[in-house]
Formats: structure tokens, sequence, C-alpha cells
């Protein structure tokens, strides 16, 4: 028998006996226990529509199992002891508008009509497997401290714009369209969390975690600023964006092939590489990383932000190969052409070979000149005309080799040349056709 009242006297109204309940009897004790400070409602059943709005209270509320049958009101009362609402069910609206919380406690609680906590603060709060069967609004909310809202569930739109949170827990929290614009993060948690539509519309964020998450359906994800984002492990199921300064971003093991990065800042080195050795991952985990966002930026069209992440890419997968011949050959690929990335870096080496080949040839002396007995600026001249025409292969022949050693030099500037041009002009067709 589920008790709606008890006075001193243990006079009972039962809920099973509707037509003897004393309505004016209820707001009677009601009145004298609220007059006496005694909050102890645990396990009561309110009929009809009860109003604690702007109430002080000084001592610990208790809540728990409790049953609101109709609209319950707590506007812009106060908690300063523990409020105790544990497995409370709420059957219509729940108002908790500009409330302010020490320690609110709503594990398990039902709210089977929306929810309204706008404006509130909460010094620490509790939500563990709470459920909110309609619409929950915690517009402009507050939490300062601890809040757990693990395994919490959201089965109509949950409204967390302009919300600050600090240390707070969403673990397993499962969402069905959920927004968290203009919202600030700092040192928060979703992870193994579910969300089927979400959107951070220029949200901060600092130290947030969305290991393991789900995203079903559509992200946006527009931030105004991002200090440190945890991405590890996380599934974008259906197509999103994010736009985002990504410099403090955790990728590993994400799976971004529905994600699509719109005008975000990059940094050169993603913050899992900078801090490998912190993070605990390999040269190979980040080559999986780079390629995974190279795929990604191919997939959505930006061909420049793909080269750059296959530059990384390759950068990883040379010093992470394990033979020294893998090396060799990753550190000449890096040298000359920057691995089809870096076209001037070919140009760089073409040009550096012709000098290097002309200074040969005219310390060595192994050319015979045109002109007889020419002045050493003439040679310098001549010698660096003859080492570009060989490197070109265009071999005019004016002048010639005179020694066996000028002639090994010419056989291979020439072949250097021509694999040096036949390089520049496929990387650089690579990079413009892009």
């Amino acid at each position: 028998m589920k008790r709606i009242w008890r006075n001193p006297e243990d006079y009972c109204i039962s809920q099973d006996k509707p037509k003897d309940k004393n309505i004016e009897l209820f707001r009677q004790k009601f009145k004298e226990k609220l007059d006496n400070k005694d909050y102890n409602f645990q396990d009561y059943c309110f009929l009809e529509k009860v109003d604690f709005s702007y109430i002080k209270f000084d001592k610990e509320v208790d809540f728990s199992r409790t049953i609101f049958q109709k609209d319950a009101d707590f506007t812009k009362a106060t908690f300063q002891k523990d409020a105790n609402f544990n497995e409370a069910t709420f059957q219509k609206n729940a108002f908790f508008n500009q409330v302010i919380f020490k320690n609110a406690y709503f594990d398990k609680a039902i709210f089977q009509q929306n929810a309204v906590f706008i404006g509130s603060i909460f010094q620490s709060a509790n939500f563990h497997e709470a459920t909110f069967r309609h619409h929950a609004d915690f517009l402009r909310a507050t939490f300062q401290k601890d809040a757990n809202f693990d395994e919490t569930t959201f089965q109509k739109d949950a409204s967390f714009n302009r919300v600050i949170f600090q240390n707070v827990s969403f673990d397993k929290a499962i969402f069905q369209y959920s927004f968290f614009d203009n919202s600030k993060f700092k040192n928060c948690f979703f992870i193994e969390a579910k969300f089927k539509f979400a959107s951070f519309y220029k949200s901060e964020f600092q130290d947030v975690f969305f290991n393991k998450s789900v995203i079903e359906q559509n992200l946006k994800f527009i931030s105004g600023q991002v200090d440190k984002l945890n991405l590890q492990n996380t599934q974008f199921l259906f197509k999103g964006y994010m736009t985002a300064n990504l410099a403090q971003t955790k990728f590993h093991g994400a799976d971004m092939e529905n994600l699509a990065f719109v005008d975000c800042d990059w940094p050169k080195k993603i913050y899992e590489e900078i801090h490998m050795k912190d993070e605990q991952l390999s040269f190979k985990d980040l080559e999986t990383v780079y390629r995974n966002l190279k795929q990604n930026m191919q997939r959505h069209g930006d061909y420049s932000k793909a080269g750059e992440f296959f530059y990384r890419e390759m950068e990883m997968k040379r010093k992470g190969a394990e033979k020294k011949r893998d090396r060799l050959w990753f550190l000449l690929y890096y040298l000359l052409a920057g691995y089809g990335e870096r076209p001037q870096r070919t140009l760089f080496m073409s040009v550096l070979a012709v000098l290097a080949f002309a200074l040969l040839y005219l310390v060595l002396g192994c050319l015979q000149y045109a002109a007889i007995n020419p002045c050493f600026l003439q040679k310098i001249i001549d010698a660096f005309y003859f080492s570009f025409v060989t490197f070109t292969t265009l071999g005019l022949g004016d002048i010639r080799p005179a020694t066996t050693m000028g002639k090994a030099l010419i056989c291979c500037e020439a072949v250097i040349g021509a694999f040096l041009i036949a390089l520049f002009v496929v990387v650089f067709v690579r990079k413009m056709a892009r």
C-alpha cells in the first residue's frame, strides 16, 4: 500500500482508497510538515500538483522513491544540504528552474514528461541510470564540481545549451537528439556513450573524452575552442561534420569514415605523435591514424590535406621500419621527393646535383674546353654549363670529356638527371592534378 501522506499520528491516506482521501487534510498536514522543516517524503505519492518553489531547504531533503502524479514545481528552491530524489518518479512535468543544489541525487529517477533544469546550479549531482522519457532541458545550468550521468537514458531530445560542465561523466549514456551548443566542457567524459544526433555548436573543450562512443546519425561539431579532445575508438556511423582546432585531439582507433572535417585547424603533427610515449603508441599505430585521416580527406575531396597526412603516414612508416634496407629506401624517397609530396625538394636536389658535378669537373680537370687556355672564371662557367646540358641529356658537344674519369662522371650525371627530371614531372603533375 503506497502512502500519499502520513502525519505524526500515523494517519494514512491510501492510494488504493481514493474516495476516502481528504485533500484539505492533505494540504494542512503538508503545510505543517514544511513549517516544521520535516523534509522526509520518502515513499510518498503526491496525487496533486506540488509547489516547493522558492523554499530554502536548510536540512537534508529525502524524496527517494517518491511518486509525483502531477506537476512538481521546485523553481528557485535552494537545497543547502543533500537533496535525495533517488528512484523518484515524475509522471508529469518536473520544474527545477534556477534551483541551487549542494548535492543532488537523482539515481534511477524517472522523468516521464518534461524535466526542466534551466539555470540551475549543481555543486555536485548524480543522475546515474536516470531515465528522461520526454524533453530534458538544462539550458544555462552550471555543474561546479562532480556530476554523474553514467548510463543515463535520454529517450527524446536533451538540451544542454550554454551549460558549464566541470568534471562531468556521461559514460555509457544514451542520447537520441542532444544539443550541447555554446557550452563549456572541462574534464568531461563521454566514454562508450551513444548518440543518435549530437550538436556541439561553438562549444569549448578542455580535456574531453569520447573514447568508444558511437554517433549513430548526424554530428554537428563546430567548436569555438578545443583544448584536449579525445576521440579514440569513437564510431561515427552516419554523416556528420566537425569544425574545430584539432591541435590537441586524439584519433587513435576512431572510425571516421563518415565524419567530414570542415575548415578545421590542423597541426603539422597530431597530438598523439608529439606525445606518443605518454600515449604508449607505436609508429605503426600512428601510421594507421594518419592513413585513416588521409582516406577521410580523400573521401571528402580535400586532396591537399590528404597529401599532408600521406606525408606523415610515410614518415611513421620510415621511422617504424624494422629492416635497415627499408629505412634507407624511405630516407632516399624522403630526401629526393618528400614521398612524392614535395616537388620543390626534387628541384632542389636537381640543382644540387648540377652544382656538385660541375665542381667535380672543375676540380678533377677532366673536361676539354672549346676555348684555348680559358681563364678560371670561364672554366667555372663552362663546367656549370656542361653539367647542366649533361644533366638534362642535351649533350651539345662543344665541350668534351678529356679523361676516363670525365666519361664516368658524365654517364652518372646523365642517369641521375634523367631520373630526377622524370621524378619531378611525376611529382609535379600529381600535385597539380589534385
